[in-house]
Formats: C-alpha cells, structure tokens, sequence
C-alpha cells in the first residue's frame, strides 16, 4: 500500500527559533510527552512546561541529560535564534521515525533507526 507523503505532518524547524521552541520540537519529533521527559530527567512537569515557554532554562547538569534525551548535542539545542535548517543527522532520523511510525500506524518513539559505519 503506498501512503501518500506525510510532509504536512511533520513539523519543519521555523528558520529562527527560541530554546523553549526548539525543546518542543525535538521533544515532539521523538514521540514524547512533557511528562515522559519530566520522567526521565526526575524533574516536574511545570519545569518542562517553563523551559519550552522560555519562561526558565534548564541548568547545565539537565543540559546535558535532556541533549542526551533528544538525541541532540548541548550545543545544538544552546544555539538559539540561529538558522534551524533541519539538515543535521538528529532532525534527518526524526523526520524519517515520523514518517516511518505513521506508515507502520504506530507511535514515533516505537521506532528504532539503527546506522551502522
């Protein structure tokens, strides 16, 4: 059966977004929720919810685990209000577990993308 493309579906980077912006992109592009990641990193809901409403920023130590989560360096996810040109690796795998996950009728985060070198 051939599906018909999904590109509407899938949330493009916007060309200048905010960390808070980003944050929900990324956290979208891989299937979870605001209480997954809150899960996760052992921290509150709300924090999660202040973060991506660029109300707060997350310290450096959750930095570094939430990057990790993402699938994203620390830097990447620092880089605010530079172009989002949606090219890097990361944003390349979850545009494609998108689509993959809607093909299959399945959640982004059950799909798996393995590279071997």
């Amino acid at each position: 059966m051939i599906h018909a493309p999904i590109t509407p579906l899938i949330e493009e980077a916007p060309t200048t977004e905010t960390l808070g912006a980003r944050l929900s992109r990324l956290r979208r592009a891989r299937g979870l929720s605001k209480t997954d990641v809150a899960d996760r990193l052992t921290i509150s809901v709300a924090a999660i919810c202040h973060w991506e409403q660029d109300r707060s920023r997350p310290k450096a130590a959750r930095l570094q685990a939430l990057s990790q989560l993402l699938g994203v360096s620390a830097t990447s996810l620092l880089s605010g209000n530079s172009p989002a040109t949606g090219q890097s690796l990361a944003d390349l795998i979850a545009r494609t577990r998108a689509e993959i996950a809607h093909a299959a009728g399945t959640n982004p985060a059950k799909v798996r993308i393995v590279i071997e070198v």
